[in-house]
């Protein structure tokens, strides 16, 4: 196995690359988090778990793959450790990268079954604004939902996961903060012509649009 190969990946059919081995590790934290009786921790890693192997199945370009794999995990294993309490900052950080990350995969999922133009397609500075404003508006979308479901855990479950307004609204500014930077990631993305799905390493020089 040659050094590119091994930094990019392609390794086996089973095992690809370094993604690959950090979707192999959220699954063993799962079943940790589970024998150590972390029902919590489990739920979050177990869920985590779910979307990075949807993200496998989906073939995402190799650097949003390894972007949301790694946002998945540290919020997942934020959750587990308890990060969430101990650490003062660390909510506002997951706020910021993960709609960053998050929504230009969304972007890139709802191009993928032609809803959206992908980001490859041949446009104009027109259909970078209203790509740039979509994927902002999906990274607002999920965390205004993260919101409703602290909110409806709170007077459901009696949980709390929100701190009172002035959390909600930070968390929110976060959350614009985050979005507007992986909009204008996925912008950059499209100028550079760089299509939606994952490359194979020495085969297709040109990255095709298409699954």
């Amino acid at each position: 196995m040659d050094a590119r190969r091994l930094i990019l990946g392609d390794w086996t059919p089973l095992v690809r690359d370094g993604i690959d081995v950090l979707r192999i590790g959220l699954v063993v934290a799962t079943l940790v988090a589970l024998v150590a009786g972390n029902v919590g921790g489990a739920l979050a890693l177990g869920f985590a778990t779910v979307l990075a192997l949807l993200a496998r199945i989906i073939n995402l370009p190799r650097p949003y793959d390894a972007g949301f794999v790694l946002v998945l995990t540290l919020h997942a294993v934020g959750e587990a450790l308890g990060w969430y309490d101990s650490i003062s900052w660390f909510d506002r950080v997951v706020h910021v990268v993960l709609p960053c990350l998050v929504a230009p995969v969304l972007y890139i999922g709802l191009a993928r079954l032609d809803v959206l133009p992908d980001p490859r397609d041949e446009t104009h500075a027109r259909h970078y604004t209203g790509m740039a404003i979509v994927v902002f508006c999906l990274g607002m979308a999920v965390g205004g939902l993260w919101e409703i479901v602290e909110f409806t855990s709170d007077g459901t479950f009696d949980t709390a996961l929100s701190e009172g307004n002035s959390d909600t609204v930070g968390d929110l500014v976060a959350d614009a903060v985050g979005s507007l930077l992986g909009a204008l990631l996925l912008v950059a993305w499209a100028v550079w012509g760089w299509g939606s799905v994952r490359r194979i390493t020495g085969v297709n020089t040109y990255e095709d649009a298409d699954a």
